[in-house]
């Protein structure tokens, strides 16, 4: 089968590979799409503990194709969302319901081979039926998943006011989870006019270009701060602005990938002052089935976000727009290793 391999520390090349069969447990899909993500670039780099050779891509949807021995969730046929995470079950953090942290944990696309390739196998533990969806929508399972974790760490309360900077696909998909869990207002900061125009198209209530007077803009429009001040950057200064835009008893919400080694100064007299709550956000956890319940009832909508649909043989040129969105336009990128003989979901 054909598959997109990460050779060496930014080297990708598409290979001929064996097609992979399911055990005892196990389900094989045909793939239908996997998003391109900003863990695929550092992986590609060498980052995140990478092994090579490896299959990235951990944003997977597609059909079942074969299962194993034991199998009893899922079908031939079935059209399914992936939870690319593998967890013991055994080990301190799984014991104490914070799987994605699992001592021993895997992961599809990371560790395992994931969904750049025609075929993937996985656990039949970690497919989630995506009836009343398109294969389109099930490939935001995973991202949306990693929103639906963060709102769970949040619990905004109804009504509440919330900021927003990033409006990449990620900040997008983080803006509506907001909406979808009880924030009534959310205003969006990114310096690209495009991805503002979307998010008010996909329900930002205000949007605004980052400039030197931002902050003072930001309290003079809302002189008592936002109940919910959230990052979908990973840039270290947007992080440490935030408590000054949060409101009494408010909370701020870390969820961009930052650089390890950078470090950000904060006030703690105004952490304490002002009862603030500073929560971080890490991957998902057992929540696609929320993210499904989101995409179904139409409460977040993806198709817009889909900007290119590459093959298997553009995977460097899918890299280098992931890397450089700015060049191409580019919100969610997704690889397409089946679409043209992909069965129609049942």
């Amino acid at each position: 089968m054909p598959a997109a391999v990460i050779t060496a520390p930014g080297q990708v090349e598409v290979q001929e590979l064996p097609e992979p069969h399911p055990g005892p447990g196990q389900v094989r899909i045909r793939v239908h799409g996997t998003g391109v993500c900003g863990t695929d670039l550092h992986l590609l780099h060498g980052h995140f503990g990478a092994r090579f050779p490896l299959v990235p891509g951990h944003e997977i949807s597609g059909w079942v194709d074969e299962v194993g021995p034991g199998v009893l969730n899922v079908k031939e046929g079935d059209l399914v969302a992936l939870d690319p995470n593998l967890w013991c079950g055994q080990c301190h953090y799984c014991q104490r319901g914070l799987f994605q942290h699992c001592e021993h944990h895997e992961a599809l696309g990371v560790t395992l081979p994931g969904g750049f390739a025609r075929y993937t196998v996985c656990p039949a533990t970690n497919v989630y039926p995506a009836q009343g969806l398109t294969a389109d929508q099930a490939s935001f399972a995973e991202p949306l998943g990693c929103v639906a974790w963060g709102m769970k760490r949040l619990r905004p309360p109804p009504g509440a006011s919330a900021l927003l900077f990033g409006a990449g696909a990620i900040g997008q998909l983080l803006m509506q989870g907001l909406l979808a869990s009880g924030c009534a207002r959310v205003t969006v900061v990114d310096p690209v006019q495009d991805r503002l125009d979307l998010a008010r198209e996909l329900g930002a209530s205000e949007v605004l270009q980052p400039h030197a007077d931002l902050k003072t803009e930001l309290l003079d429009r809302h002189p008592y701060g936002f109940d919910v001040t959230a990052e979908a950057t990973g840039v270290p200064a947007v992080v440490q602005g935030l408590p000054e835009l949060t409101a009494v008893g408010g909370q701020v919400l870390v969820f961009g990938v930052a650089p390890e080694e950078a470090q950000v100064s904060l006030s703690p007299y105004l952490l304490f002052q002002r009862d603030l709550s500073v929560l971080g956000s890490f991957a998902l956890n057992q929540t696609v089935p929320l993210a499904l319940d989101w995409l179904r009832a139409g409460r977040v909508k993806v198709e817009p976000l889909i900007t290119h649909r590459l093959p298997l043989a553009r995977v460097g040129e899918a890299l280098n727009m992931k890397a450089h969105p700015g060049l191409a336009g580019a919100q969610k990128v997704l690889m397409t290793p089946g679409e043209e003989t992909a069965p129609p979901p049942l």
